[in-house]
């Protein structure tokens, strides 16, 4: 059985610091979720300055595939493209509840 979202994609004042940082500095929450990921924080935040919904995209994408969450790519892409900074915070979160779960 799939998991779900720990917090709703609009949701976004779940975690008030995730939040803020999503709303000031999302380049900035999109290079920590990468390197809590264990992917490159630098190559993803050059990346969301150019074209911010790609690696918000791939972030959410990995983030729901290493922890059962359910959902899809086509759902990741959508979401994405429609709301990046919301799509960063909502992953921001399962990774600071579920990354110390792991």
């Amino acid at each position: 059985m799939a998991a779900e979202w720990k917090q709703g994609l609009f949701n976004c004042c779940g975690d008030c610091g995730i939040c803020c940082c999503g709303t000031f500095c999302d380049c900035c929450l999109v290079y920590q979720n990468a390197d809590n990921l264990g992917k490159s924080g630098l190559l993803c935040c050059l990346l969301a300055c150019m074209i911010p919904c790609v690696p918000t995209m791939i972030l959410r994408n990995e983030a729901r595939e290493r922890w059962g969450i359910q959902g899809s790519t086509g759902g990741d892409f959508c979401a994405s493209v429609c709301c990046y900074p919301c799509v960063d915070c909502q992953t921001a979160v399962e990774i600071k509840e579920r990354g110390a779960q792991n």
